[in-house]
């Protein structure tokens, strides 16, 4: 009988992606992988751009506002070290959520003070020199209740006072509780934001105050198309939301138990719904035509690399901003990379000429781990 325990074992963790786990060699030891699997060692085929070649470094984080009161956390720490490499070139945008349960309320209530400091360390995150937009998520919008206009400027009042206070370059995107789109162009990078929640809110979204460009569905869908549209060739068309398009988490209808109601699509806030079809059924329409490099979204507490389909090349999901949100994602057959229980962002670096370097950074809780996936979306 041939000793079974003399072959090596082939031990390959969960969200490793298949591209990754057929380059791995037959002789890796489960106990190398475990490590790496935990964060404690460099993960094996993640590259690396020269630095001298990176345009513009554009990080994508979303659901980051339920930090510990006690520390900073892995990501938010991870991210002010990258950007503070060379923070003239460093674009940070905060995908929605960034003040949990239920967004800024009326100052002098209890709950202003600590609604106040869960969007201060988001914003202290943000190195000098460096550029940062807050995208509205539906928590930011008193977790979808009658007071969320209101609840969304008094964000964008915070999130501008503390600017001015620590001199750093940050605003609300879209502003005024307006849908957008809202561009910004960087080199060769447009990026173009969106409120999602804009949609969907049961509530008012306009008033007298009100100041939007474009006020009605069939005028912002209008308005992305015409942005998108006019990037021109050799741009790299970033549109970012607070929803994403797709998603293997929760609100796919996916894990817990109740992963099969929501697939019912009672709740606008999940992917199944008849509001949130239509919202991503009208954004769709308005992105398939000129197909653009990435749609952005966070809303489940996961990282995400799909396949985009039709509408965009690839549709990220990341929303693992804070380890007390992190949730469970499964695999879709679009599915490039996913992972689960863990927090953390994505980083797309922009090359001069051409080349778009995506990464995928994560951390366990106990703040170990790095940069666990990389995939160039434009070649080099």
């Amino acid at each position: 009988m041939p000793n079974m325990m003399a072959r090596p074992v082939r031990w390959v963790p969960a969200d490793m992606p298949a591209s990754r786990v057929r380059s791995l060699p037959a002789t890796v030891s489960a106990m190398a992988l475990l490590t790496v699997a935990a964060g404690c060692l460099p993960p094996i085929g993640v590259e690396s751009p020269d630095p001298a070649q990176i345009e513009t470094s554009v990080f994508l984080i979303g659901d980051a506002g339920e930090p510990d009161p006690r520390e900073i956390g892995a990501p938010l720490e991870s991210l002010t070290v990258q950007a503070s490499a060379a923070p003239e070139r460093a674009i940070i945008v905060f995908l929605g959520d960034n003040v949990y349960p239920d967004g800024i309320p009326e100052e002098g209530r209890a709950e202003w003070a600590d609604a106040r400091r869960r969007l201060e360390a988001q914003v202290r995150a943000v190195p000098p020199g460096a550029r940062a937009y807050f995208l509205p998520g539906n928590h930011d919008w008193a977790s979808e209740e009658a007071f969320g206009l209101h609840a969304l400027r008094l964000q964008e009042q915070v999130i501008a006072s503390l600017a001015r206070g620590g001199g750093r370059d940050v605003s609300m995107l879209p502003g005024d509780g307006c849908p957008g789109p809202v561009s910004v162009d960087a080199g060769r990078l447009r990026f173009i934001a969106l409120d999602t929640q804009w949609w969907l809110h049961p509530y008012i979204v306009r008033d007298s105050a009100s100041r939007c460009a474009a006020t009605t569905l069939a005028s912002v869908t209008a308005a992305l198309r015409r942005d998108v549209g006019a990037a021109g060739e050799g741009r790299v068309v970033v549109v970012a939301g607070h929803h994403p398009l797709m998603t293997g988490g929760e609100h796919g209808g996916y894990c817990g138990m109740a992963g099969p109601f929501k697939r019912l699509g009672g709740r606008a806030q999940d992917i199944m719904s008849r509001p949130n079809r239509t919202m991503r059924d009208s954004l769709e329409g308005a992105l398939s035509p000129s197909q653009p490099l990435v749609y952005a979204g966070a809303h489940d507490h996961n990282l995400q690399v799909l396949r985009g389909g039709r509408a965009v090349r690839y549709s990220l999901v990341s929303g693992a901003g804070s380890m007390a949100k992190v949730t469970c994602a499964v695999r879709l057959r679009e599915s490039h990379y996913t992972s689960q229980h863990r927090s953390g962002f994505i980083r797309l670096d922009i090359m001069r000429d051409r080349g778009v370097l995506l990464r995928v950074y994560r951390y366990n809780s106990a703040g170990r781990g790095g940069a666990a996936y990389s995939r160039w979306l434009e070649p080099r």
